[in-house]
């Protein structure tokens, strides 16, 4: 952890020692977030209700052909003590050479074209529609990219283990991308062969339909994937562990339908075959109310049971729908995620509000709840309350 923060955080430092104030464009936005939290009735944790603050002063900094992003992070949480974090999200430059585009550095790379889950974030995923603060960096990238009259090919070797945040091995490999732009319609395809997962294969199709429909699809293939070993008899004790599994697919379909007055809806459907079934989440709650009952004895089987929450696959099965209005000074939102295998769901609803001086004030409510065993039930929080202030510098 320790030499990827010194590297990042010298080689930004060289940059901008050398430059000149009249050569440099920067931007910079603070954003403040006070949440509190109310704990759960889930058997698997132990967190308690409380309240986190958060600080984060972000900058976009730019000169010839370096670009960079970075921010400072400041946590307080109930009981949680305080912690900082300078953070380069992204830092690379970007050139020109013998008729072909040449990125390298750090850089944060997206293809998904979907709103609540991207299936094509094969480098380093990050977490879709947070209600906290968040530092998203970007991996390790050197690329090459030559552009047509309809489209782009780019070839990439990527390292994600440039990031900041993260302290374990991440994938590092070779990858390349092929979009093409037809029409109403866009498609693109991605291969990336890691030393982790081997072959992953990813596509995306997005078609629009006069001014206000569009449909978007997209799916990955992934040779080898870690999944969390399914739970078996209380009785056991066994501790939970990771085993490799093959072949993983994950596929999604969505539509979006956009209205003059400001109104967007987005429906959205995925599959993912890497998640566990719905008996096996539920066998994972009857096996931590079983250690309950047990007595403090089991206390350290029942919480260790809650390391399959940190899988990246969840439900096999999700469905979403989000509201929006904008171009408002009042902008409600609404995301509602259900499952249908354990009638589980996530409602977000948030409201920003646009003042004077660049300012710009929200709150949002996130609320997990549902069937009594279903996935979002046992997660540590009921119910998420936050409050935000962004202020453009």
């Amino acid at each position: 952890m320790m030499k990827r923060n010194t590297f990042w955080l010298l080689l930004m430092m060289s940059l901008v020692g050398e430059l000149n104030a009249q050569s440099l464009t920067q931007q910079w936005e603070l954003a403040m977030a006070v949440s509190a939290k109310n704990q759960s009735k889930s058997a698997l944790f132990d967190s308690g209700s409380g309240y986190e603050r958060q600080v984060k002063l972000q900058g976009a900094l730019q000169v010839s052909d370096w670009e960079g992003q970075v921010s400072m992070l400041h946590e307080a949480g109930s009981g949680a003590g305080e912690e900082s974090e300078l953070v380069v999200e992204e830092l690379f430059w970007q050139g020109d050479r013998f008729g072909w585009d040449l990125l390298a550095g750090k850089r944060r790379l997206d293809f998904g074209v979907s709103y609540a889950h991207r299936p094509l974030d094969l480098f380093l995923p990050m977490e879709r529609n947070p209600v906290s603060l968040r530092a998203d960096e970007g991996v390790a990238v050197v690329s090459a990219s030559r552009f047509t009259a309809s489209g782009e090919l780019s070839l990439m070797l990527v390292d994600a283990n440039a990031g900041q945040l993260i302290n374990e091995e991440l994938p590092r490999g070779l990858a390349a991308r092929w979009y093409q732009l037809k029409g109403v319609s866009e498609w693109q395809l991605l291969g990336y062969l890691d030393d982790q997962r081997g072959l992953n294969i990813g596509a995306s199709w997005v078609a629009t339909y006069g001014e206000s429909w569009e449909l978007h699809s997209e799916g990955r293939y992934q040779q080898r994937y870690r999944q969390w070993l399914k739970p078996g008899s209380p009785g056991a004790g066994t501790l939970p562990r990771e085993g490799e599994q093959s072949d993983g697919w994950q596929a999604l379909l969505g539509m979006t339908w956009t209205h003059t007055a400001g109104h967007t809806i987005i429906a959205e459907y995925w599959f993912d075959s890497r998640a566990w079934h719905t008996r096996d989440w539920q066998r994972l709650a009857d096996n931590a109310s079983w250690y309950s009952e047990q007595g403090e004895g089991w206390d350290a089987t029942r919480y260790a049971s809650a390391a399959a929450f940190l899988s990246e696959a969840r439900n096999r099965h999700n469905l979403m729908m989000h509201w929006s209005l904008s171009n408002h000074n009042y902008n409600p939102k609404l995301d509602i995620l259900y499952s249908p295998g354990d009638r589980g769901m996530v409602l977000t609803a948030g409201i920003n509000h646009e003042m004077k001086g660049d300012w710009t004030l929200g709150a949002s409510v996130r609320y997990f709840g549902g069937a009594k065993k279903s996935y979002f039930t046992q997660l540590p929080n009921e119910t998420l309350v936050t409050l935000t202030a962004n202020m453009k510098i």
